[in-house]
C-alpha cells in the first residue's frame, strides 16, 4: 500500500464559519419554493374548476406547470444555495446565483400584483421573500469583499 502524501490528521478544508444568517436564508428559500408550488396548485385548481375535458385539462396543467417553473426552479436554486452556504461557508458564487435566481420571482410577483387572479398577498409574499434573499446574497458579497484576504472564502489547502 501507497503511503499518503498528506497525513490523514491533517484537514484538506479550511474550517469556515457558519453565520446564522445562512440559516434564515434557507428557511426563506424553503417558505419560497413552498410558496412557489402552492401557487401553481392554485393556479392550476382555477383551471380545473371550469375544464372537466381531459384536452382542456393537460393544457391546463402543461400551461400551469410551465409558468410554475419560472417561480419553482429559482426557488430551488436559491435554497439549494442557500443551504450549502449553510453547510460550508458563503462563497461568492452563491450570492451571484441567488441574485441571477431573484430577478425571476420579482417579475413574478410584480405580474402577480398587477395582473395574476391569485390574491394580492401572494404576490407580496413572494416580493418580500425575493426582496429578503437578494439582500442576503448583497449584503453576503459586499461582507466577503471586505473581509481580509486570509478570510475570503472557504477554499481547500493545499499542502506545500
Amino acid at each position: 500500500m501507497v503511503p499518503p502524501i498528506i497525513p490523514n490528521d491533517s484537514p484538506l478544508v479550511r474550517p469556515v464559519s457558519v453565520r446564522p444568517v445562512d440559516r434564515v436564508a434557507a428557511i426563506i428559500a424553503a417558505l419560497a419554493l413552498l410558496l412557489s408550488i402552492a401557487g401553481t396548485v392554485w393556479f392550476l385548481a382555477g383551471f380545473l374548476e371550469n375544464d372537466t375535458e381531459f384536452r382542456a385539462s393537460s393544457s391546463a396543467f402543461l400551461l400551469s406547470m410551465g409558468l410554475g417553473a419560472f417561480a419553482i426552479i429559482p426557488s430551488a436554486v436559491a435554497l439549494r444555495l442557500s443551504m450549502g452556504a449553510w453547510r460550508r461557508g458563503f462563497r461568492r458564487i452563491d450570492g451571484l446565483w441567488t441574485l441571477v435566481m431573484m430577478v425571476p420571482w420579482t417579475l413574478l410577483s410584480i405580474v402577480v400584483l398587477s395582473r395574476a387572479p391569485l390574491p394580492g398577498w401572494v404576490g407580496w409574499l413572494a416580493l418580500l421573500l425575493s426582496t429578503l434573499l437578494s439582500l442576503w446574497a448583497a449584503a453576503s458579497l459586499v461582507q466577503l469583499w471586505r473581509a481580509p484576504d486570509h478570510a475570503r472564502e472557504p477554499e481547500s489547502v493545499t499542502p506545500r
